[in-house]
């Protein structure tokens, strides 16, 4: 039985005036994927979340969401989305209980139980007017809105950038919380790598609107390798060449190469040849990321 994808993304292209912010994205999202989006500021992230749920409209190709053009969500289908993002559009006039009681009204399937909890988690007081709050507090009641309903996908668009780390800590264990449920998608931006890495099982990495990376992360992890080289004979020639080499930082007697899916044996016998030491070493996630965004 063949599971319709969550989010499907065809060719999708978009423009503003004559910069491309998307090209030619293609992507499949399954049900019950947690999907970290990340690139540089000025890649394309948010544009794709509002392509995802209609906000924006594709100048080429298309966005399907729940097996529906993204364009024409009905109300039914909207309700299962939840988002969050870095600019919160609360009304500042209004207290935090009367902004909880709005949003609620919208949703049937609004958990009042998990709002209670979440402000009081949160430490947001029901009276306080809205446009009382610090930036970071209206980020948490924007976490709130956007999760209470328990929506079946939940977009979330750098959550965390305002938060102190005890309360960021609260909130990675609220999605560790949400992600026990087998067919809720996730998607979550975030330049907090160390955060990210933490939950998400799939990477997406979008750099000049183009997509340069979507698989697991753990199959990720097993293609980047380090190798430390130190002569065993003076200055280390500069001219190195290693099965898969990405990156070459040289220092003297010294180097640190980064690999890409090398065969094991022949960087040994590579290696060999250069008469020096060598440690070799998975690479850390935040360095597979500036590799694949930067190639250093």
């Amino acid at each position: 039985m063949t599971t319709q994808p969550v989010i499907k993304i065809s060719n999708l292209s978009k423009d503003f005036k004559s910069n491309h912010a998307l090209l030619d994205i293609n992507l499949e999202i399954t049900p019950g994927s947690v999907v970290g989006v990340l690139g540089p500021n000025g890649c394309g992230k948010t544009t794709i979340f509002k392509h995802i749920i209609g906000l924006l409209q594709p100048s080429r190709g298309g966005v399907e969401t729940f097996g529906t053009n993204a364009a024409h969500l009905a109300p039914s289908q909207l309700e299962k989305i939840g988002y969050v993002s870095q600019q919160s559009e609360l009304l500042d006039w209004l207290t935090v209980r009367e902004t909880v009681d709005f949003t609620q009204a919208h949703y049937p399937n609004w958990d009042k139980d998990l709002a209670k909890r979440l402000l009081d988690d949160f430490k947001l007081n029901d009276n306080s007017n809205v446009g009382s709050l610090s930036v970071g507090q209206k980020q948490r009641l924007s976490i709130v809105l956007g999760v209470s309903h328990r929506p079946e996908l939940l977009i979330l668009d750098e959550p965390a950038a305002s938060l102190d780390p005890v309360v960021r800590q609260d909130f990675l264990d609220l999605l560790m919380e949400l992600i026990q449920e087998p067919n809720r998608t996730i998607l979550i931006s975030s330049h907090i790598l160390t955060d990210v890495q933490k939950i998400i099982d799939k990477v997406l990495i979008i750099d000049e609107g183009m997509v340069h990376c979507f698989q697991d992360l753990d199959d990720l992890r097993e293609e980047y390798f380090s190798v430390t080289l130190r002569s065993l004979s003076g200055v280390l020639k500069t001219d190195i060449q290693l099965t898969g080499l990405k990156h070459l930082d040289h220092q003297g007697a010294s180097a640190m190469v980064k690999l890409h899916n090398p065969d094991a044996e022949q960087v040994k016998r590579e290696v060999a040849d250069l008469n020096c030491q060598a440690k070799i070493s998975r690479l850390e996630f935040e360095d597979i990321y500036r590799l694949i965004v930067s190639g250093k």
